[in-house]
């Protein structure tokens, strides 16, 4: 977390914008008053969680809007519908964007029998980010395999599970940064799983995204997308940004896809509030499209002054056309 504050801050710099780190207090009201009392033009939220829980993003999110400061990033909606993954699978699913077969199961002894879909599945809980929970052992085989795996997901993390069905195809993560109809796919890129651990199922695992001496995280390299066909790149673009579109991100955000052996895209998830540090997939794609770090961080500061709320925050930087910047240590980067 500490790494990507920095990164925005030394990116800030460099645009020739002040930058001042504030705490984010779990209080409501407290972090309220300290956006306000900041004087600061526009907010760069950055936060994932409090106090180890994903689930206080939302409501960081929610104060923001009740302070009247313009911020970046998605609003509580977004947030919510992003972090409960069975509701944006339902969402999805209504507005005829293609997702795995899936099932929510809140009990270990709940019937799998039912489930009609084949084997490989993968168990995953239903209310967390940043791949927490995930290991290779999450993909399973046998209904005795995920019986023994969703008890201790249950047990251990006490939300339910989402069984789905283990798409084994390329997956691919497409980057979108604008609001509405302006949003647009500025990068697609792929986890190269060429380095994986011989014979594990291939997916990022939470150990591949933040254990750096890992075989996980060395086995899953991003790169810019390989010889997709164009008919199916156009049909995932279509589907991410209908996907970002009707959960109502903005801003910036990133949707994770896997093909099917024919090349249909399904989307496995959609992320209102991905990393923006120098060196995650989100700066990568911003530098392989030609903007740069930098170029991604006005651009998304640029969008947050657009749809600001209010006109009673402009102060640091003078006006809103070179916003004074604001930093939080808790998280939160106010501009």
């Amino acid at each position: 977390m500490l790494e990507e504050v920095a990164g925005v801050e030394a990116a800030c710099a460099k645009l020739g914008w002040e930058t001042v780190r504030l705490p984010a207090p779990k209080a409501p009201a407290a972090l309220c008053a300290a956006v306000v009392s900041s004087g600061a033009d526009v907010v760069f939220n950055l936060v994932e969680s409090l106090g180890g829980d994903s689930r206080m993003e939302v409501l960081v999110a929610a104060v923001l809007d009740a302070s009247g400061v313009p911020y970046t990033g998605s609003p509580p909606r977004a947030m919510f519908v992003g972090l409960y993954k069975p509701l944006a699978r339902a969402l999805l699913a209504f507005h005829g964007i293609p997702i795995p077969q899936g099932k929510v199961i809140g009990h270990p002894e709940e019937h799998l029998e039912d489930i009609r879909f084949p084997f490989p599945w993968i168990v995953k809980l239903s209310h967390e980010d940043a791949s927490h929970g995930i290991s290779t052992d999450n993909v399973v085989f046998s209904q005795e395999e995920a019986r023994r795996r969703l008890r201790y997901l249950l047990r251990t993390y006490r939300q339910p599970v989402l069984v789905e069905e283990f798409v084994d195809g390329r997956e691919i993560e497409a980057t979108i940064l604008g609001e509405g109809e302006d949003a647009e796919v500025i990068s697609l890129s792929e986890i190269d799983f060429s380095g994986f651990p011989e014979g594990k199922p291939r997916l990022v695992t939470y150990r591949a995204k933040w254990a750096k001496r890992s075989p996980e995280y060395k086995g899953t390299v991003h790169v810019e997308v390989r010889e997709l066909d164009p008919a199916i790149r156009m049909h995932v673009v279509r589907s991410t940004l209908k996907a970002y579109r009707m959960l109502g991100l903005r801003d910036y955000g990133r949707v994770d896809l896997r093909l099917r052996s024919g090349g249909e895209p399904v989307v496995l998830d959609v992320n209102p509030n991905p990393d923006v540090s120098p060196d995650a997939g989100l700066a990568l794609a911003a530098v392989r499209s030609g903007m740069g770090y930098e170029g991604l961080i006005e651009r998304i500061v640029r969008g947050a002054l657009r749809h600001g709320v209010s006109h009673k925050a402009i102060g640091r930087g003078g006006s809103r056309s070179d916003p004074g910047l604001v930093g939080c240590d808790g998280g939160i980067l106010p501009l």
